[in-house]
């Protein structure tokens, strides 16, 4: 882009071809008033608050919406100008029930901050006092229309970051709203619940049940941070007040990882699970007791040394640091046996790896941002909008901006499903046929000529009879057709998996949906969807060995001495706990009393993820760090400094 210059208020400035006169005044340091435009969003000019005086122009124009041209001479600020933003505000004050005393944003509010610069302590026209409806339906965030100045930011926060839609302007003149889907309450609407409508909602017209009235921005210290729940590596920003998280922001909601969704933004504030605050160890009652960190730390040492047969479990909820510790801890013990509770997806997933290139190493997957700029997006067994709620709005958003056409291959109805170019919908355990048969069905179809020799991934697919398919499939053979053709014709396609193909166990399957990737590109894009936030770090640690399944052991009761860290994992645990019954001593490293404690020897404490300072690599090779937002609320070691000190005490 070429470079422009401008004069605005008597100084040269410099901007670039494209952008808008308040694009030129932000990056020079202009200030000019702004409710409606948010960074990343278009701009729509609807609060008229930036106006400016520019020479030549009849009439004053919206910075935000008028682009900037060279030689052009602005003015921002006039008495005249002055007068039209006291209007605005005024206007706005007296169209809702803005009452600053008693508002959630008091203090955080844009509208009040503008009132307060332009010293408006009255309004010069009545007041309307409409009535307005307060809509609490959503478990985490409250609309109220009675705050709302129609700026729209979260509905095109909604639309253009999110990618979900589920918020637009309803009803007419005076009455207008902001509304969920067809006017259905938010509780009862398509909205994902991921928080970005109301972090940039400029008033309290739409915020969090969770912080509200909790402490005011100044009133809180900022921590930013990397949430390390599902392993998308979302950048954070962290309100602290008294020790306690009372709101999670996105740093920036139009970075890469910018944007935040329900578990990252509003689970760590409604933890309410019961803690583990002091190690505890089973007593001559057999009940569990506290004790000190050196009697549980003897009382395991003793075991494990006289062990000659201990196994080792981790949750990938861990972080790095802490993995590392309990891969040494178990090295010293002289086991083998080490794994972690997701260890048999990595097995599919490098096993599956294998059999296509022959090598085992996760570098083949794509980039998450890929999807963004895909045109054909392929989800098989997978369901993001739950699993990965970042990756669900990277697929609606990349659908709804970028026109890419969506195929989904699986026989449960998800959100996808409604937005799908194509839906397969293959028999419970015949998904590996399916992906034979699209991948018969593109080479039927004839591969783009640019595509190159792909002898070797078609020979995977050579023997399938697409009709025959079909009918075993239940599937109508035009539609495996259309899917094909889309697929085969897409110049940048990305093919996302998950628990719905791991649950086989099958690497051939795993390699059959890489090579259905490597007819239709230069090189395979596919991500595979692990299970928990530092799943891929475990594994790169050497957890989840291929020739010790321990979670098959303990099913098997094959298991007779147990170290389980958990971290902060609460997945799964009454299954977990059913699976100790055969074990003759178990250690479980854990933040929450569970089934899983409940049937632990000895059970040592364990810091949150927003507890303690780790590193974590999210699910497509990214090292990310956390950093602490609150301290403990009792002496609690990290889960690294715990598993050392175990060691130390062992005498092996």
């Amino acid at each position: 882009m070429s470079e422009i210059r401008l004069l605005i208020n008597g100084k040269q400035v410099t901007g670039q071809q494209g952008d808008s006169v308040l694009d030129v005044c932000i990056a020079n340091g202009v200030d000019l008033p702004t409710l409606c435009h948010y960074k990343g969003l278009t701009d729509v000019g609807a609060c008229r608050l930036c106006l400016v005086e520019i020479e030549k122009e009849r009439n004053f124009v919206p910075a935000c919406t008028h682009p900037a041209r060279d030689g052009q001479v602005v003015t921002t600020s006039n008495e005249k100008l002055e007068k039209y933003r006291r209007l605005i505000l005024e206007l706005l004050f007296t169209e809702r029930n803005h009452l600053c005393a008693y508002c959630v944003a008091s203090g955080d509010c844009e509208l009040q901050s503008l009132a307060y610069k332009y010293q408006m302590d009255n309004a010069r026209y009545q007041y309307a006092w409409p009535t307005q409806v307060t809509d609490s339906s959503n478990p985490f965030i409250v609309l109220d229309h009675n705050r709302c100045i129609l700026c729209g930011r979260c509905i095109r926060t909604c639309d253009e970051i999110t990618g979900a839609h589920a918020l637009d302007f309803g009803k007419r003149g005076w009455k207008t709203n902001v509304c969920a889907d067809i006017n259905q309450p938010l509780g009862e609407s398509s909205c994902i619940s991921c928080g970005g409508c109301f972090q940039a909602c400029p008033t309290g017209a739409i915020f969090s049940k969770a912080s509200a009235y909790r402490g005011k921005p100044e009133e809180c210290t900022t921590v930013e941070s990397t949430c390390a729940i599902c392993g998308v590596g979302c950048e954070i920003k962290g309100l602290v007040k008294n020790n306690r998280v009372v709101r999670i922001d996105s740093a920036d909601m139009t970075r890469p990882r910018g944007l935040l969704c329900e578990m990252g933004r509003f689970e760590p504030l409604y933890d309410s699970a019961d803690r583990v605050t002091t190690p505890l160890k089973r007593n001559s009652k057999g009940q569990l007791a506290g004790c000190s960190y050196e009697e549980a730390f003897a009382a395991i040492a003793k075991k494990f040394d006289a062990s000659d047969s201990v196994s080792g479990l981790a949750s990938g909820k861990a972080s790095s640091e802490a993995l590392k510790a309990f891969a040494e801890l178990m090295d010293k013990i002289g086991s083998k046996l080490v794994d972690t509770l997701d260890g048999d997806d990595y097995r599919t997933i490098s096993q599956g790896i294998a059999k296509f290139d022959g090598k085992a190493g996760l570098d083949i997957e794509a980039r998450l941002e890929d999807i963004l700029t895909a045109d054909c997006i392929v989800v098989i067994g997978a369901h993001p909008t739950k699993s990965h709620p970042v990756i669900g709005s990277y697929i609606m958003r990349a659908a709804s901006k970028n026109k890419a056409q969506l195929i989904v291959l699986d026989p449960l109805r998800n959100p996808f499903t409604f937005r799908a170019s194509v839906w397969l919908k293959p028999p419970e355990g015949k998904k590996g046929l399916a992906v034979k048969a699209l991948g018969k069905a593109i080479i039927d179809h004839g591969l783009p000529k640019a595509a190159g020799d792909k002898s070797k991934f078609s020979a995977d697919f050579k023997n399938v009879d697409v009709k025959k398919a079909s009918q075993d499939l239940g599937i109508d053979v035009h539609d495996i057709t259309k899917a094909a053709q889309i697929l085969a014709e897409s110049r940048n396609s990305i093919i996302i998996y998950g628990s719905g193909i791991l649950a086989y166990k099958d690497a051939d399957l795993v390699a059959t949906i890489l090579n259905l990737a490597a007819l239709v590109g230069d090189k395979p894009r596919v991500i595979s969807l692990k299970r928990y936030g530092n799943s891929r770090g475990a594994w790169e640690l050497g957890l989840g060995n291929p020739r010790a399944p321990v979670a098959s052991d303990l099913a098997k009761g094959k298991a007779k001495g147990l170290y389980l860290l958990l971290a902060d994992d609460l997945t799964e645990s009454q299954v977990l706990a059913d699976s100790l019954k055969g074990v003759e001593f178990t250690v479980v490293q854990a933040s929450y009393l569970s089934p899983v404690t409940a049937r632990a020897d000895i059970v040592l404490p364990s810091m949150l993820w927003t507890e303690s300072k780790g590193s974590y690599t999210t699910i497509d090779g990214l090292s990310k760090k956390t950093a602490p937002m609150v301290k403990a609320h009792t002496d609690i070691k990290t889960d690294a400094d715990t598993l050392k000190e175990v060691a130390r005490c062992l005498k092996k």
